[in-house]
């Protein structure tokens, strides 16, 4: 930023904590010289999710570092009901223009300064999933009045979009923000890995390495429903069509799919990464892999996959999916098999593979990195959020 432009406004972000999948898309934000961006939030998450290290503040903004200030997050009712101690402070001492919130509205702290912020005369933004789901609960009720309180409302997919602007949302203030983990740079693979490398992992992983690979990354929960895949593998095992299943993960769910893998006679097809945070390591894992197969809410596996030039492939139903999952166009960079459906999981992955067993790798990897650097990545959110609320003034 060029110290002797002035900011034509002044923006807070407020979160309960900054993950560190953040940090690209906020170091963007921190670049754009007609606003200044201030960050407000607790510097710890109270979880395992690993968050942006707070000592980024005290970096100057051409190193890469943010502005940020510090409150304290108070958790309510089993952590579902937060307090931000010293919020309302930090807003009345500094003459912020525009709000963003993440907006969940199971924050108490967020309605109290919300309303404040209203009152006198600055605009509010709320950073969300939106409402994702058809069913009006008293839940879709609270958020329709939550996100009803903002200036716009900064949404991850367009999904999203189509079902609030049906349901009374002003289509003004609906913005399609999108998501990302990086930068184009940071985010597209290469694909380097030479083929020997490639298929002596394969040897050193599975019995039968000849055999198509699909991959799940992740986090093991039951959520994900990852025990579909080896449900699936199992019917097309069946059909004389065998696969191996590659899970890269650690989590609650892992002794469960071991045993199940070994109760369907599947363990030679089946193999136990663990967790992988290395981008390297990572790299040759979905370089062996022919699909990722996320059964549950797909989320960033997706946007790892195909940034890894993989296709993706998920179930269908809008109202129980992450927004991520808007980035797989069936047939060019992925599939969607109906929701819970064992056998229509398996038809899709027999589908994919048999369908793309001519298609060239880097044809493959075209389709699927073109959505990630068209949309899914920092440069491109960043633009989004300063166009909105430039054009806003």
């Amino acid at each position: 930023m060029n110290h002797l432009d002035k900011p034509i406004k002044n923006v807070a972000i407020i979160y309960p904590y900054f993950a560190h999948y953040r940090l690209p898309v906020l170091q963007e934000l921190a670049k754009k010289s007609a606003i200044k961006y201030t960050l407000i939030s607790d510097p710890d998450s109270g979880n395992d999710i690993k968050k942006i290290d707070p000592d980024i503040a005290n970096k100057n903004l051409e190193d890469g570092g943010l502005r940020w200030k510090f409150v304290k997050n108070k958790w309510l009712y089993k952590e579902a009901i937060l307090w931000q101690s010293g919020l309302l402070k930090s807003l009345r001492k500094e003459k912020f223009d525009d709000v963003i919130f993440l907006a969940n509205a199971y924050y108490l702290s967020t309605w109290f300064a919300t309303f404040y912020l209203k009152m006198t005369g600055k605009k509010v933004y709320m950073w969300t999933h939106g409402v994702i789901t058809t069913k009006k609960d008293w839940k879709w009720r609270l958020r329709k009045v939550f996100y009803g309180l903002s200036d716009g409302v900064l949404l991850y997919g367009h999904k999203a979009r189509e079902v609030m602007a049906k349901n009374g949302f002003p289509q003004r203030k609906l913005h399609v923000i999108y998501n990302s983990t990086g930068s184009i740079n940071d985010l597209i693979v290469k694909n380097e890995i030479p083929i020997e490398e490639r298929n002596q992992t394969k040897k050193q992983l599975f019995k039968h390495p000849d055999l198509p690979i699909l991959i799940f990354v992740g986090r093991l929960t039951y959520v994900k429903k990852l025990d579909q895949i080896l449900q699936a593998a199992n019917i097309l095992r069946q059909e004389d069509f065998k696969v191996n299943v590659l899970y890269v993960g650690d989590g609650e769910a892992r002794n469960d799919l071991e045993n199940l893998a070994q109760s369907l006679k599947l363990t030679s097809y089946c193999h136990f990464y663990g967790a992988c945070f290395q981008k390297e390591e990572l790299e040759k894992l979905f370089a062996i892999s022919d699909l990722c197969v996320s059964p549950g809410e797909v989320g960033l596996t997706a946007m790892s996959a195909l940034a890894n030039g993989k296709p993706v492939l998920s179930h269908d139903d809008f109202n129980y999916q992450m927004p991520e999952y808007e980035a797989i166009e069936p047939g060019v960079n992925g599939m969607l098999f109906k929701r819970n459906s064992i056998s229509d999981l398996a038809l899709k992955t027999k589908q994919w593979i048999v369908e793309n067993k001519d298609t060239s790798e880097e044809l493959m990897r075209s389709n699927c990195k073109k959505v990630i650097m068209e949309k899914y990545n920092a440069e491109y959110q960043a633009e989004l959020i300063n166009a909105i609320l430039l054009n806003s003034l």
